[in-house]
Parts: C-alpha cells; sequence; structure tokens
C-alpha cells in the first residue's frame, strides 16, 4: 500500500479540528479549489485532500463519507482510530500501539514501504501518522448498534413463508432485508412496523 504525508502538519491538524468542532460545514466535495476557499491558499496545503482520501473521509471525488459526518459527532476519535487501523493495517500488524513506538521503529517501517523516498521525507510519512493518532483514541472501541441486528435478524426469520397451494404445491417465500447504517433507531421501528402490518399480518 502506498501511503501519504503532508509538508505542512499545522495546516492538517488545523482542518481536522475545524471539521470536528463543526467550525466547517460539511462541503459537497473536498478538493484543491474548496482548500483554498477556506483559508489553505498554500501548494503545500493540497495534500490534505490526499490524506483524507487515504483514511476514506471523502471517496476519490472528493466527496465526504459516513466516516467524514460521523467525526464531527462525540464519537469522533473512535471514527478516526478505526480509520487508522484500517489505513495502516500492516503497521498495526508489526505494532498493535505504533503510536507508543520510537520514532526510528516508525521511520523504518515507512523506509520498507517507501524504499525510494529520503529520509527527510520518511520522517513526513511519521509526522502525518502522529498528527492523525492525536485525533484518535484506540482505547476506545467503535460500537455499532446491537438491539438493531439483533431485531433485524428475527425480521429475517419471520419472513419466510410457507404457502401449501390446492394443487399440493409448496412454495418458499425467503425474504432478507439490508437495513441502513443508522443510529436513528426510529428509522429501525418504521421498518418493523411496516413490516409487520404489510407482510407479516
Amino acid at each position: 500500500m502506498s501511503y501519504t504525508y503532508t509538508p505542512k502538519l499545522g495546516s492538517l491538524k488545523e482542518f481536522l479540528q475545524r471539521i470536528k468542532s463543526k467550525k466547517l460545514g460539511v462541503p459537497d466535495r473536498v478538493t484543491t479549489r474548496y482548500l483554498v476557499s477556506i483559508g489553505y491558499k498554500s501548494s503545500n496545503d493540497r495534500p490534505i485532500v490526499r490524506i483524507l482520501q487515504s483514511i476514506e473521509f471523502i471517496d476519490s471525488n472528493g466527496v465526504p463519507t459516513q466516516s467524514f459526518n460521523d467525526f464531527r459527532t462525540a464519537k469522533s476519535k473512535q471514527v478516526m482510530a478505526s480509520a487508522l487501523r484500517k489505513t495502516y493495517a500492516e503497521l498495526f500488524q508489526i505494532y498493535p500501539d505504533p503510536i507508543n513506538q520510537s520514532n526510528e521503529d516508525l521511520t523504518n517501517f515507512f523506509a520498507q514501504k517507501e524504499p525510494s523516498k529520503k529520509k527527510g521525507t520518511l520522517q513526513r510519512y511519521v509526522n502525518t501518522f502522529k498528527t492523525l493518532c492525536e485525533f484518535a483514541d484506540f482505547g476506545a472501541v467503535l460500537v455499532t448498534p446491537k438491539v438493531e441486528v439483533k431485531e433485524a435478524e428475527k425480521v429475517v426469520e419471520v419472513a419466510k413463508v410457507t404457502t401449501q397451494l390446492p394443487s399440493g404445491v409448496t412454495i418458499n417465500l425467503n425474504i432478507q432485508l439490508t437495513l441502513p447504517a443508522t443510529e436513528d433507531a426510529t428509522v429501525y421501528d418504521k421498518i418493523f412496523k411496516s413490516l409487520k402490518e404489510n407482510l407479516l399480518s
């Protein structure tokens, strides 16, 4: 995997803080033009876009993802930790707690992945990783709603319908649902209610 870095850590840190604190809204796309419009005019600010793509806060077109939106909530540190564990998966396989490793250990890791890079550039990889880690809590676990999932499983099980026709032919109907990812329990309640009224009754 190819990693990315920024030579201007201050801008990256400030941008993430402004997003997290909601001092900035959610743009339609995060591009270099967008960065310029909010004050990041230096060419050294442009890597912010690539970094956000690498941690999947925006897609390849610059459109903010669910992780971008979740980073703006109370679980921002868990969201960033989850993103970093995925982006730097190989690093976490070697060092379960890479943030507590020495600068030399981290530099050696990036040197193996980017053998053509000079020492100064490798240090930028390390510094970028450490800056992102400032917004993460690796001790916290990003929990997805469990009650809703269990209820969803029950609905799928109940929605197995067997019909016996007069001719002796049996029809088995198995309905499977893919529920939307949301923390709003009312969304699931409405789905279950609609199923009960229109399908299972």
